[in-house]
């Protein structure tokens, strides 16, 4: 599907403040669940009604939560190395686990659960599919963890399983790349002259890049052609080579496509362009710098002595809620089966009563035949 129309574009890009008013908003709306849930469950103690509570709130942060969601993205894309799975799985795990934690809190649901089951889903996906059991035996994890969380990241996703990565746009630009600077007149000297084994490296380098940037909002502020934009760039700045003529050439490109086609939107001029790879070299950085684990541990201790328990499937909040639903959907279903059966007796009952008296008839009506009254 074109990048221009797909429900990526529609609904998973967004400005940066819009990014913190939908976090700010999820957090509170967790911490007021939480809340309520600790509330509900001193009314249910004995003892004085209005006992003051010695367990204050201590929800982490936002930035702590940002800063373990960016620990698990990295667990992620080291799981898909080590288990060798397509660069393309990884890419759209990271993406799934992005517009989760738009739709649900880290306070609801832990990242160390959802990070695997985004895994899962996403070989599923992209067309690289392994056994639940298979997988989780793979990261020594329980399979039916990952299984249940299958559904809770859908909803999350809101069923939006198409994704466009950078990776994609990578790849098509140091194609593209190779074919322009043999061509090209004003191809940068360096550039020009750069062997197979140049280009490589540079290709390592913008992967690299690119790997940050995934750990970042990059995925949800800007185009993917962008995001590979900057990190072809990134890539050529690591090993020294002026990169300038060719983004002139991609911006004049897209230009022009712009001008043929009605479907892919405003293009932005060449300072446009140029502005925003700036702010995505800040989001590289970012990304590049080290999560400190001690720190890590700390807001996990942190998350598991306050998080929503009626979300929690170890909690016994949530079990007892789970056993409620059980027995009710068995009280329902008795219900309906004692209702259908009460209305086939009566059923059953109304036709024996109708039966003697049709027989009734019948024998009458022989008989008449009979004696040759009929």
């Amino acid at each position: 599907m074109n990048y221009f129309e797909s429900s990526h574009r529609q609904r998973w890009i967004f400005t940066s403040p819009q990014l913190l008013d939908i976090r700010k908003a999820l957090r509170a709306k967790s911490i007021a669940t939480i809340a309520k849930v600790r509330e509900d469950a001193r009314g249910a103690e004995s003892g004085p009604p209005d006992k003051p509570s010695g367990n204050k709130l201590k929800p982490i942060r936002l930035e702590e939560e940002s800063r373990l969601c960016k620990y698990y993205q990295g667990k992620m894309q080291q799981v898909c190395k080590a288990l060798t799975f397509p660069d393309k799985v990884a890419a759209a795990a990271l993406l799934f686990f992005k517009r989760f934690y738009l739709t649900f809190s880290s306070l609801d649901h832990d990242p160390k659960n959802i990070m695997l089951t985004c895994i899962y889903l996403a070989c599923k996906i992209e067309e690289a599919y392994i056994g639940a059991d298979q997988f989780c035996s793979l990261v020594r994890q329980d399979s039916q963890s990952v299984l249940r969380n299958e559904l809770n990241v859908l909803h999350g996703l809101m069923f939006d399983l198409i994704t466009h990565p950078p990776l994609r746009a990578l790849d098509g630009f140091f194609q593209d790349l190779l074919v322009w600077k043999a061509n090209a007149a004003n191809a940068d000297e360096a550039l020009h002259r750069l062997d197979a084994a140049g280009m490589s490296k540079a290709r390592g380098a913008a992967q690299a890049a690119l790997d940050a940037l995934m750990l970042t909002d990059a995925p949800l502020l800007y185009s993917p052609s962008l995001v590979a934009l900057a990190a072809l760039r990134a890539g050529f700045r690591k090993i020294e080579v002026p990169s300038g003529k060719y983004l002139e050439h991609v911006t004049s490109a897209q230009q022009t496509a712009a001008a043929e086609q009605a479907d892919v939107g405003a293009p932005l001029e060449h300072e446009q362009v140029m502005a925003q790879l700036g702010e995505l070299d800040k989001l590289g950085q970012e990304g590049a710098a080290p999560v400190d684990e001690a720190e890590v541990r700390k807001i996990d201790r942190k998350l598991k002595a306050c998080h929503n328990l009626l979300l929690d499937p170890e909690s016994d909040i949530y079990k007892q809620k789970a056993a409620a639903a059980q027995q009710q959907l068995k009280e329902d279903r008795d219900s309906k089966w004692q209702l259908k059966r009460a209305a086939s007796q009566a059923a059953e009952a109304e036709l024996l009563g109708v039966l003697p008296t049709l027989q009734q008839d019948i024998s009458s009506h022989k008989r008449k035949r009979d004696d040759g009254d009929v």
